[in-house]
């Protein structure tokens, strides 16, 4: 049966390893909105370049008017891709917060079962010690009495 230290031990790690993949799942996905709004950004310059060649040009108003209406609908993608992206710094905050919470409950649960293994091999040191002892005594009481 295995000490309770070492349960106590296992199971801190796991779930450290688990707020250490909450945290990584966190920050996958705000690297994924990340992508999202630089490409967001790159076709709002895209598009609002292409509006002004077109703006240049003999043009329709219908025509501009599409590549306003689609820059707006950008513009609008990218205000809430600003709100995700403040959601999702917070969520790696949090999981972040958490992990470490997780790692400093490891490593008290790590130090406390260092003690405890530490406390039974010098209590199995003094053990052995005073069984060397008294067997040395023993054999020197035996050659005594011969």
């Amino acid at each position: 049966m295995k000490p309770i230290w070492q349960v106590l031990l296992s199971k801190a790690e796991r779930e450290v390893r688990i707020a250490q993949q909450k945290l990584a799942d966190a920050q996958q996905k705000k690297n994924l909105a990340i992508e999202r709004r630089e490409k967001l950004d790159n076709m709002l310059v895209e598009y609002s370049d292409q509006l002004r060649s077109v703006q240049l040009r003999s043009h329709s108003t219908g025509e501009v008017g599409n590549f306003q209406q689609f820059i707006a609908q950008l513009q609008s993608m990218k205000s809430r891709s600003k709100q995700e992206m403040s959601m999702l710094d917070e969520d790696c905050t949090v999981a972040r917060k958490y992990m470490m919470v997780r790692e400093h409950e490891r490593l008290k649960i790590d130090m406390l079962a260092q003690r405890e293994r530490e406390k039974f091999e010098l209590e199995a040191l003094t053990r052995e010690n005073r069984e060397i002892e008294s067997n040395a005594l023993q054999q020197f009481n035996f050659k005594e009495r011969i």
